[in-house]
């Protein structure tokens, strides 16, 4: 089920494009956002058309429920940094949504939670289980973004980066929980969450036409959606990987035979910790220290990794 991409596809724009004219550059970076390998891998589209069960939305969702409960810290470490009382009234706006208004005061940690029950993970799971390295490098280049990149770049992770990629992401998906047997209130989580951000994208897009006027602003906001898409392709690899593992872990047999190279493959993508863990860090960080594990910017391994397929090659 993993994706092999060769070095010619691999090669990911570091610069924004030529400069768009004002009237048509969000359209632009609308159609490069839809379009993006991380909006359209290769497991998103097995989920919607595959034939996986509650077993593998469990494992899904073991993994992907860390990028859920971070969202709102990021927004958290941006809004400390927006430039005047304008910008902050608008993240403010998307705060509220997030902590809870629309979905009867449960926010989506909440929901999330729910929904990991209704596919068979144990209470307290999603704090235990092994989280893969991508899943760190993901939070770890957000929380990087929000804290050291320019504004406008970190408002183009957010708002580009994830308002206008999680709806289109979540149509995939949902189809997917369907044919897994989930009904509506077992699914509310992503239902809710794809109502709620198309509502936050007609937000992004108004803020983001009356706050950048430049070329140099929007290169800004073009590199942040850019640099999240990137994570997000990573990120859906690593789940695809802890979906495969689940379904085919390495046999006694196979070690016994000797094929240890097999069983060395498992050992490179061993789990940097779990979301206790993974909480440590981000306050670690935020407090001063450096991420513990490479992300897309901060290591010529984690830059090395942030390549990923063009749109016309996904």
């Amino acid at each position: 089920m993993s994706t092999t991409i060769t070095s010619e596809q691999a090669a990911l724009p570091t610069q924004a494009e030529p400069a768009h004219a004002a009237a048509n550059w969000l359209t632009h970076l609308q159609g490069e956002v839809e379009s993006h390998p991380g909006v359209n891998h290769l497991l998103l589209a097995r989920l919607a058309t595959g034939p996986y069960t509650r077993s593998d939305y469990r494992q899904f969702g073991l993994q992907h429920f860390a990028l859920v409960g971070f969202f709102t810290t990021y927004m958290e470490q941006l809004l400390l940094r927006a430039p005047s009382s304008t910008e902050k009234l608008w993240l403010a706006k998307i705060l509220v949504a997030e902590y809870g208004e629309g979905s009867d005061g449960r926010d989506h940690s909440t929901l999330y939670g729910e929904y990991l029950r209704s596919v068979g993970a144990a209470p307290g799971e999603e704090k235990s289980t092994p989280l893969c390295a991508e899943v760190w490098a993901f939070v770890g280049e957000h929380l990087r973004i929000c804290r050291e990149e320019p504004f406008l770049v970190g408002m183009g992770a957010l708002g580009p980066g994830h308002e206008w990629a999680i709806p289109k992401m979540f149509h995939h998906i949902i189809p997917g929980l369907r044919r897994a047997g989930l009904d509506s209130s077992e699914m509310l989580y992503f239902d809710l969450h794809t109502e709620q951000d198309l509502d936050h994208a007609a937000w992004m897009t108004e803020v983001l036409q009356e706050m950048v006027s430049t070329d140099a602003q929007r290169e800004e906001v073009i590199r942040g959606a850019r640099l999240s898409l990137s994570a997000r392709y990573h990120f859906w690899n690593g789940v695809e990987r802890s979906i495969v593992a689940k379904r085919q872990p390495v046999s006694t047999e196979v070690v016994a035979r000797g094929l240890h190279a097999i069983a060395g493959k498992r050992e490179e993508v061993r789990s940097p910790g779990n979301l206790n863990d993974l909480r440590a860090a981000v306050e670690r960080f935020k407090a001063g220290a450096p991420w513990p594990v490479p992300t897309l910017s901060n290591s010529p391994k984690g830059r090395n990794a942030a390549r990923t397929p063009s749109p016309k090659q996904s």
